[in-house]
Parts: C-alpha cells; structure tokens; sequence
C-alpha cells in the first residue's frame, strides 16, 4: 500500500480534532500530525513526535504493521495527563516528512506585495513579491505547479447568464484529484501535454468541491487558475461554480481536508481556512465566484435548485450577489434560503431533494411541475447538479430535467464529464470515449 492510500485511511482519524477525554487528569484529546524523531525500544516507552515527547499507557494504540522510523510521518492522539502528553493513538502514515510537498500559497499582504509559500521535501520556504502593479508571473515554482501569474487586480465577478456554448464540457466534485483531472481534460483534448488550454471558444464548467479530501488540492486550484487565463484569452472560459466544500473551507470547517495538509499547515504555522482566506489569492479567486449559472439552456448549481428558494422569485445575478455576501467571513443571519444561502439546508450548496433516498431530509421528492417552474423561469431545458454522487452522468429520470454529474474523481475508472456540442448531450470518459445522451428514453 503506498503513501497516499495510507492517508486516505486516516481521513476517519483527523476528522474531528477535539473529543471527550477518556483518561482521569486529563484536558481534552488532541491529534497532530508530525514527524517521528526517535521510536522507544520498549513497549511502553517514550516516543519523540514533532520535537515533543509522547508517553505511552497501557491502553495506548500503535497502529503499525511494522517498526515505525525516524522521519516518518505519524498521527497522534494524545492527552494532557498530570503536565505530560501521554499518547492514546500513534498512527505512522507511512511517508517521510521529506516526501511531503506544497504550494505556492499566495498572501496579499496588502494591494501591490505578495508573500508566496512553498513545502519542499517538508521544510517551508517564503518570499515576498513587492511593487506588483500589473499581472507578474512567477516561473520557477516546482513541478507540477512551475509557474503561476501574480496579478494585483482584484478578481472581478463573472456574468450569471450565457449565451449557449458551442462545446461545453461540465465536470464536479474532484476533490483535490489533480492527476486524475489533469488526465481526463488532456484526453478529451481540452489542454495540451504541459496543461496549457487547447480547446479554443469551448466553455469549461467546474460544478462546485474542488476542494477537501484528495491530497492535491493546491496543485488543482493552479491548474484552473492558470487555465481560465488562458481560455478567455483564446476567446473561451473556465466556469468556476461554488460548491459546500468551498464554502466550509473559507469557513473553517476542516472535517474533510485531507491528513496531509494538517502536517503543511502546522510547519506553516497557519490553519488550513487562513491559506484560503480573503486575502489570498485563491481566496479572493473563490470568493468572486458564482454559486448558480445559465449557459444557453443549461443551469448549473452544485446542490441543487429548491423549490423553496424558488418561492422567492429571485433572478440569478440577485442570487450570486446574496451568495457571495454570504460567504466566510461573512456570518449572515438570514432563516430563508433567500435570505442565507450559503448555510442554510435549501440553498444552492446543499439542496438534495431532487433524490429520493435524500429527499425527506430536505421537506420531500421536488416534483416534475416544481422543477419545469424552476426551468421555465430561467429560461433553461436542464439543471445539471454535482455534490450527490451517482453511478454515472446522466438524466436522474426519464424527463432529462435534471442531470448529475457528481462521479467519483479518486478512481479513474469512474471519472466522467458531461459534454454539450451544437446541443446534443454526451457522456465523456478519462480516456475520451462518447456515448450520447438520449433524454426521456
């Protein structure tokens, strides 16, 4: 089993930071993740993780199939006992600390100097960019990265309504899958061998979490930062659309990012929400974003579009503007999804009533007629949703009124796009094969 697997199987692990202590004495139940200095010869010794000492119990779990080294990374849960950290759980993860790589992090430190961050082999590198006053690339980044445009200019807002696409392609849910991404857009012939944009006026639409989970977040966010520079340049567009994973980052909700980001930020000395934080550059990039788009007769939402925030009757540049208002750190006290739709359970990031095994959680099944109003209002034939995963992208039932394009991105097999050319809707796979999408058959 290599690195990356072992640290999918953490993910249960780092989920919550803080539980109910279990030990008399104690405070509370802590984890970090660091790096293993120096392993005891005994069963109950004293183990050296990140430069502090851990004291073993009887009830203390080692978690390996093998001795542990030095260098390596572990988890650890642990305990404050009596003035001294005794361990409950050390989990080695099976990767050293010098195989641990990250960034460019980009801060703004105010409108024209940049702080850049980088992890290389697990140390951290920073250098400041001053008297930026125009678009500046950085090309001596480490790969895949390499090279990325620092440009002083805050992010505008893109338009909410489209005209249709001659070709369109719509992907979500990818979760920090970089390579996986990288290979399904190459493939279909949207970027070139070094990941630069070679689909001419195509429209590329990304459907909401790109974020949490997988282990290249960072690298993903570069790649379609460098890309939607690219496309509007060659007379194209990358369509980035919010999603709940987005927004639980800026948030500060971490329950999901994956294991190897709480070992980056701790040496960054930084929480993972602050590298995303208003004054970034992917920050601010997210937070110019749209949470809802028409493009011709498509509407894109990552959850879905609720009845009940349709009650509301708003047009969707009206929508987007609340959207992004509502956005970390913003903390809106609206109880209407019209009103808060960032957090509340029937706005575009969390919608779920369009399934059935969901749809009691979220007030029932939305009809056939609810949705047509839904279409019918803003002009549209299909509402194309990520955040539920299904089997593969497609109509969720004969009426083609909305299709799901939430697959899972971490497995290669399953990776699926949903393309649009001259109007006709076709299933796309990672190694560009077609199949057409043949609505209310």
């Amino acid at each position: 089993m290599n690195g990356r697997q072992l640290m999918y199987r953490l993910c249960w692990f780092v989920g919550i930071l803080v539980l109910p202590g279990l030990l008399s004495g104690q405070e509370f139940r802590r984890l970090m993740i660091e790096e293993i200095q120096t392993v005891p010869t005994e069963a109950n010794g004293e183990w050296k993780i990140g430069g502090q000492v851990f004291a073993t119990v009887a009830i203390t779990q080692i978690n390996a199939s093998r001795r542990p080294t030095a260098g390596e990374l572990a988890a650890v849960e642990y305990v404050v006992q009596d003035g001294k950290l005794v361990a409950t759980v050390i989990q080695p993860i099976g990767i050293k600390a010098v195989d641990v790589h990250d960034g460019p992090y980009v801060i703004w430190k105010d409108a024209s100097t940049a702080e850049v961050l980088i992890m290389t082999g697990g140390k951290v590198s920073r250098k400041t960019y001053q008297n930026i006053t125009e678009p500046t690339v950085i090309d001596d980044l480490p790969a895949p990265v390499n090279s990325i445009t620092l440009d002083p200019t805050t992010p505008s807002s893109p338009k909410s309504v489209w005209p249709r696409a001659a070709k369109l392609m719509a992907i979500s849910d990818l979760e920090g899958n970089y390579q996986n991404a990288r290979r399904f857009l190459e493939t279909n012939k949207l970027i070139d061998q070094k990941g630069n944009w070679i689909w001419g006026e195509g429209h590329l639409v990304l459907v909401g979490d790109l974020v949490d989970r997988g282990s290249q977040v960072t690298e993903l966010m570069w790649l379609l930062h460098r890309l939607e520079r690219q496309a509007q340049k060659a007379g194209g567009r990358v369509h980035y659309i919010l999603g709940n994973h987005e927004a639980m980052v800026m948030g500060g909700d971490l329950r999901y990012i994956h294991p190897k980001y709480h070992f980056v930020t701790a040496r960054m000395k930084l929480s993972y929400d602050q590298l995303f934080a208003a004054n970034t550059e992917i920050g601010r990039w997210w937070r110019s974003k749209n949470g809802v788009q028409t493009i011709g007769n498509l509407l894109f939402i990552h959850g879905g579009y609720s009845p009940i925030l349709d009650q509301a009757q708003l047009d969707i540049k009206t929508l987007n503007q609340r959207i992004r208002a509502g956005l970390p750190p913003a903390q809106p006290t609206g109880l209407t999804p019209a009103t808060n739709p960032v957090k509340h359970q029937h706005g575009p990031f969390w919608y779920r009533g369009y399934f059935e095994k969901h749809a009691a959680a979220w007030g029932g099944l939305a009809t056939e007629k609810e949705i047509k109003a839904i279409l019918t209002r803003h002009r549209t034939e299909h509402i194309v949703i990520g955040h539920t995963v299904v089997d593969q992208i497609g109509p969720l039932d004969k009426t083609g009124a909305v299709i799901g394009v939430d697959v899972k991105w971490r497995d290669a097999k399953n990776c699926q796009g949903l393309l649009q050319v001259n109007g006709q809707l076709w299933r796309v796979s990672i190694d560009g094969k077609r199949e057409l999408i043949e609505i209310g058959k």
